[in-house]
């Protein structure tokens, strides 16, 4: 159960705060986790991040910012330049007088606001928050404290020197939205997996960050693994957190990969790789080339 909570931690922390994260620079011996898929007519550079970063992860590897520069069309997940913060509290924080407190038991209540008070946040600002959402900002204080900041994202990072580019989007809020309030279904169990090692944050996360820029796919993919056995109620959730997300972002590249234009396409570093990642998925169409650069 111990692995399985520290999962949680991690998809967390891949695929729910919206803003992604930087890479960091690399000597040139080593991969990265970016990919150039390339069709009879397109090409697709396909790169992974996590949520935060630290400022010294920049600047960025010249392959990166080459492909960047090369590319006609910036692909987000989620614009987040476009997000209304208002129209977004009104998904995340109750509307209706309903409570966080009145949606989790006393003792994992208890536990969230201990944390809450261990970083000096007052009650109103996370009293009205759905559950899955108050682990989401405990996770991000967490980060917060150990110099890791969303101000350093990929995709703010990328969105702030787009200029002239095209900018779309893989999913829509309202999208990423309807899987997340999945979670509060079971919150009591799913605050309590997801907050047990919270302590450990950091030297987690460092670990994750030494397989991602180096680009090892497979150490990452370890640290990340699921055994969603464990639990019928997480895997159907993380089913449609992951796996379905998968499929529904690989047709939209497919779609780019049968334009003649050039794409940098930016995506959680836990959606492309796996047995069900966009790697994967578009390896097996068989008509694509893939590179690791």
């Amino acid at each position: 159960m111990k692995k399985f909570r520290n999962n949680i931690f991690f998809l967390l922390l891949f695929s729910l705060l919206f803003v992604q994260c930087s890479s960091i620079k690399t000597d040139t011996e080593k991969k990265l986790f970016i990919w150039k898929i390339s069709s009879d007519n397109s090409t697709v550079y396909l790169l992974g991040s996590v949520h935060l970063a630290k400022e010294s992860l920049y600047p960025l590897d010249n392959k990166i910012e080459s492909a960047f520069a090369e590319s006609d069309n910036l692909v987000v997940e989620l614009d987040v330049n476009k997000v209304n913060p208002l129209e977004l509290m009104k998904k995340v924080m109750y509307q209706d007088g309903n409570t966080l407190e009145n949606n989790v038991s006393k003792e994992i209540y208890s536990q969230l606001k201990s944390m809450f008070d261990k970083h000096g946040i007052p009650a109103i600002a996370y009293e009205k928050a759905h559950p899955w959402f108050a682990t989401v900002m405990l996770v991000n204080l967490e980060l917060t404290a150990s110099g890791y900041d969303e101000k350093n994202g990929i995709d703010l990072h990328f969105l702030n020197k787009a200029d002239e580019k095209i900018i779309l989007e893989l999913e829509s809020m309202e999208e990423q939205l309807s899987v997340f309030n999945e979670f509060d279904k079971f919150p009591d169990e799913f605050v309590e997996y997801s907050l047990t090692d919270l302590k450990n944050t950091t030297e987690k996360v460092d670990e994750l960050y030494e397989a991602w820029k180096t680009g090892n796919t497979k150490h990452f993919e370890k640290l990340i693994d699921i055994p969603t056995e464990e639990n019928p109620n997480l895997e159907k959730i993380f089913k449609k957190l992951i796996v379905e997300r998968n499929y529904k972002m690989t047709d939209k590249i497919e779609g780019y990969l049968k334009t003649d234009n050039k794409y940098f396409v930016v995506v959680g570093a836990g959606h492309i790789i796996g047995k069900t990642g966009i790697l994967t998925l578009l390896k097996e169409k068989n008509k694509y080339k893939i590179e690791q650069l």
